[in-house]
């Protein structure tokens, strides 16, 4: 599909929920008090015997109907940074568990890269929290990227997640030398504990693809392959 295709798509779904706000007394039932929620997971492996650690962090903090979002997620083997990134949106409520994101987000390694991004941001059925977003980079390369997580409760403290991430490249992306297709991808299972709401360990198991051509920049490694981590999650 061409890159004009894929964006006016994207904006046509975005622009459905925008003429379809939803039931007619969800605004009553909010107020412009500010509020504010931030998440952070912090967790480490043993690879090839090699430390390797990552943060991912991420939080809001507005009213009901503007919210200011940010996240940052990155990792390091043995003491050294190989990948970070950090994003800054604003996001507007359109409808009942519904917001229409759009921000900057400036990749810091492995390579410096910085991208215009949009898209939407909420609750689907089932309970699956859902972000569609697009993403055009400063060299002009566009992108889609679609995250989704369910949280199961197998009792009041102890929940699983099942959740993953899929990255497509509508054009080559030359700041990373990736050919268009798909690009990194990654599904997950997550049991934490939570010991009070926030404060939780937890263990989780990962499958990652990274794109072959992403391999040179960071120094080598395995295209795919499973993760085995511990970690914490704090909730302020």
């Amino acid at each position: 599909m061409r890159s004009g295709s894929t964006i006016a798509v994207l904006a046509l779904v975005v622009g459905s929920f925008l003429l379809d706000p939803g039931p007619a007394n969800a605004q009553h039932m909010m107020d412009n008090a500010v509020f504010h929620y931030s998440v952070l997971d912090v967790d480490a492996t043993r690879v090839n015997e090699e430390m390797s650690s990552r943060w991912d962090a991420a939080g809001w903090v507005g009213t009901d109907f503007d919210r200011l979002w940010w996240s940052t997620n990155g990792e390091g083997v043995d003491r050294e940074l190989e990948s970070a990134e950090v994003e800054l949106l604003y996001g507007r409520y359109v409808r009942t568990f519904w917001d229409v994101v759009v921000g900057y987000r400036q990749r810091i390694e492995p390579v410096s890269q910085g991208y215009l991004t949009f898209g939407l941001m909420g609750l689907a059925p089932y309970w699956f929290e859902v972000a569609l977003m697009g993403a055009v980079s400063h060299r002009g390369a566009p992108s889609l990227q679609l995250e989704a997580e369910n949280d199961l409760f197998v009792s009041q403290r102890l929940i699983v997640t099942v959740g993953g991430e899929l990255d497509w490249l509508i054009t080559d992306d030359d700041g990373f030398d990736l050919p268009s297709g798909v690009g990194a991808a990654e599904v997950g299972l997550r049991a934490r504990y939570e010991i009070r709401r926030k404060f939780a360990p937890y263990l989780d198991l990962t499958w990652e693809r990274v794109p072959q051509a992403r391999i040179p920049i960071t120094g080598g490694g395995e295209a795919s392959g499973f993760r085995l981590g511990a970690g914490l999650r704090l909730i302020y």
